[in-house]
């Protein structure tokens, strides 16, 4: 079963929808852009998840490992998402000292097979979850460019074989379904994708996306 992430979240009613949808993930922006959101911000955003299955998932950027883990803290993240400057050392020290999943991106130009880095050593060395995103130049992430998707069809399928696949890049209800046939990833990723504008999510394109998606396990 291919699971949901929306990402990008500001309003605690677009939280609730997620948790309405059957969502599995909902994501915070920490890592800057039209999106980032405090801490104290991220928990009003979150608050309809709290006991919830729904996982919450902050997303950073360059910030030290001390200042991740107490916005872990005071967020109540289960998922670590990294998107910068992501190596051996950041990923062991998160991974002692957090104990829920731990997420890096692995950024590969759209037109490209594979990430510029091999993200397979990350899974081996206790990421749960490697998230595949267009890389933008100036840009971590939520840009709306979608990658490959045939082009990177065996790239996913080799990530596999070590852990779990998270599709992240221009993902919508109209080409979520073709993007999950083509690579079968684990979890699908969409934040401007069912936006009204940045961080403001369109109810109807949440539903229609999670349709989508639910449509591919038929």
């Amino acid at each position: 079963m291919v699971e949901v992430k929306f990402c990008g979240l500001t309003r605690a009613e677009d939280a609730a929808e997620v948790l309405a949808l059957g969502g599995g993930y909902a994501g915070v922006i920490f890592a800057g852009g039209p999106r980032l959101r405090t801490p104290a911000q991220a928990v009003e955003a979150l608050r309809p998840l709290l006991g919830t299955s729904v996982r919450r998932v902050g997303v950073f950027g360059t910030q030290r490992v001390d200042e991740i883990l107490e916005i872990a803290d005071e967020v109540s993240l289960d998922v670590l998402q990294l998107t910068a400057g992501v190596d051996r050392d950041i990923l062991r020290a998160l991974r002692v000292r957090f104990a829920g999943e731990i997420w890096p991106v692995a950024h590969t130009q759209p037109g490209a097979s594979r990430s510029a880095i091999d993200p397979i050593d990350w899974l081996t060395e206790g990421a749960a979850a490697v998230v595949l995103d267009a890389a933008v130049a100036g840009k971590l992430g939520g840009t709306g460019v979608p990658l490959d998707w045939e082009a990177i069809a065996p790239e996913v399928a080799r990530l596999r074989t070590a852990g779990r696949v998270v599709l992240a890049g221009g993902l919508r209800p109209d080409n979520v379904a073709h993007a999950v046939m083509r690579t079968l990833p684990d979890v699908v990723d969409v934040s401007s994708g069912v936006e009204q504008s940045p961080g403001v999510k369109d109810l109807q394109l949440m539903r229609a996306f999670a349709s989508a998606v639910r449509a591919c396990e038929v």
